[in-house]
């Protein structure tokens, strides 16, 4: 047993391989072009906090988020990174983010007005980047005149220092046609500010799938995401760019039962035993990562055999037939990751469950621990206190 253990089912991250990606990423990009890294959803529920001093120690200094509530878990323990909320920030939160020097994301007139006159009364100075819709159809200014007028204002403001604009692709990795309509939207929208004077230290749209196929989308800042972790969201293997898969999930063995064929395993009886049948029970569920959609379509891991899912899948804990696996109570189990020369990955998961490999990740329950190995030596502990 591993007494280190705060819970009988847990993540394992790969310090060095998150390390590797991200060399990987600034190489791809080159000197001129800045990383931003994005950490929104604790690092997709990967551990932001971690994660990110791997990538300050490589000098990565700007990060985006989703929520101040992010970004000030962010801040409290790196003092000078810059971080940008990426999302809607609501105006009775500005004076915090102004307070910790949080970069906000301003597609209107009349807020930046109010955040000027926050500012203004701090005596600071709030740092924003300009949202431009250029297709998503999400949030941001739409290219017209009236836009460019409002950030032509915008740039008037005395507290207000605009430092970059950005927008986001909505089909990269499906339609280039649209992503490079896309591309010309938000550059030609920009050299018309530049026209109006106004000029911005970043400009950045790519995401992942840019990254990795389309340097003609760098400009001056990047935002990788999955990539960061080892996947790729698409048909394309991350071997193919020297990336790895960064996580594994792994649990022990609580039960072991023979059940006699025809009796029935699980909620509703759901899965007959059609044999006599050797029923390993492990201790996590669909409160922690595997909806119930993916009941009797997956396998794990036992020994270095592959073990099917039976019966329906509960919230808590999951059934696998283990018939002819020697086992015991204790014994881990594997459910992403290798076990000797088996490997299930992420993406092998998502074609049963109908997710990309970014939504099935982020829904990793907080109760699950995480272990953090740097050069196979445990490193870092991270758990829901």
């Amino acid at each position: 047993m591993k007494d280190f253990l705060t819970r009988p089912a847990w993540i394992e991250i790969d310090l060095d391989k998150f390390e590797n990606n991200m060399k990987i990423i600034k190489d791809k990009v080159g000197e001129k072009t800045e990383v931003m890294s994005v950490v929104k959803s604790d690092a997709y529920r990967l551990g932001a906090l971690p994660l990110s001093q791997v990538s300050l120690d490589l000098g990565i200094n700007y990060y985006a988020v989703a929520t101040l509530s992010e970004a000030l878990s962010l801040r409290k323990k790196f003092d000078e990174v810059n971080i940008l909320i990426l999302g809607y920030t609501p105006r009775h939160l500005y004076e915090d983010a102004i307070k910790n020097h949080i970069t906000l994301t301003i597609y209107s007139l009349n807020d930046a007005l109010v955040l000027n006159e926050l500012a203004g009364n701090l005596k600071e100075e709030a740092k924003i980047h300009i949202a431009f819709d250029s297709g998503m159809s999400r949030i941001g200014f739409m290219p017209s005149d009236e836009a460019k007028k409002e950030i032509s204002e915008i740039f008037k403001l005395e507290k207000i220092n605009v430092e970059g604009i950005f927008s986001h692709f909505a089909a990269c990795e499906t339609d280039p046609e649209f992503t490079d309509r896309q591309f010309k939207t938000f550059t030609n929208f920009i050299d018309e500010l530049g026209e109006l004077g106004c000029r911005f230290k970043f400009r950045h749209i790519a995401n992942s799938h840019s990254v990795l196929f389309h340097d003609e989308y760098d400009l001056d800042m990047v935002r990788p995401g999955i990539i960061q972790f080892g996947y790729t969201d698409s048909d394309h293997l991350p071997e193919e760019f020297g990336l790895e898969e960064i996580l594994s999930l792994k649990a022990q063995i609580s039960s072991i039962r023979e059940v006699k064929k025809g009796e029935t395993v699980g909620y509703e009886r759901f899965y007959k035993c059609p044999r006599d049948t050797k029923v390993v029970t492990l201790p996590l569920g669909y409160a922690d990562a595997f909806p119930r959609i993916l009941s009797e379509k997956i396998e794990v891991l036992i020994n270095g055999k592959r073990c099917k899912q039976i019966g329906l899948i509960c919230m808590d804990q999951m059934m696998v037939d283990a018939t002819d696996v020697d086992c015991k109570i204790g014994d881990d189990v594997v459910l992403i990751g290798k076990q000797g020369d088996e490997e299930i990955k992420v993406r092998d998961i998502c074609i049963h469950s109908g997710d990309c490999e970014t939504s099935f990740i982020t829904h990793f329950n907080r109760r699950l621990p995480k272990y953090y190995y740097k050069n196979k030596e445990l490193v870092h502990v991270s758990k829901m206190d």
